[in-house]
């Protein structure tokens, strides 16, 4: 796959992560917002489940903003010339 055609979908994916991230984080929030459960230990394993879950989705969005970074670079070092190798 060409550069420009990853860093297109690693913003997509970008993107994709950060609006699962907010359903989440809002998901999370009604949890506080409503009274508890019957049984508050399946309440609480809900709300680590979710807690973890944005956490994942953090440590994705930091991998894809690094390979963005990352493709960037490259992109720029083409660009100038650098490819001597035709990519290979």
């Amino acid at each position: 796959m060409d550069i420009a055609n990853r860093l297109a979908r690693n913003e997509q994916e970008i993107s994709q992560v950060e609006e699962e991230k907010l359903q989440r984080e809002q998901m999370l929030g009604l949890f506080w917002e409503h009274p508890p459960a019957l049984d508050p230990e399946a309440v609480g394993r809900a709300m680590q489940w979710i807690r973890d879950r944005i956490r994942d989705l953090e440590d994705k969005k930091r991998a894809l903003l690094q390979e963005r970074e990352a493709l960037h670079v490259d992109l720029a070092f083409r660009n100038r010339g650098g490819d001597n190798n035709g990519g290979n």
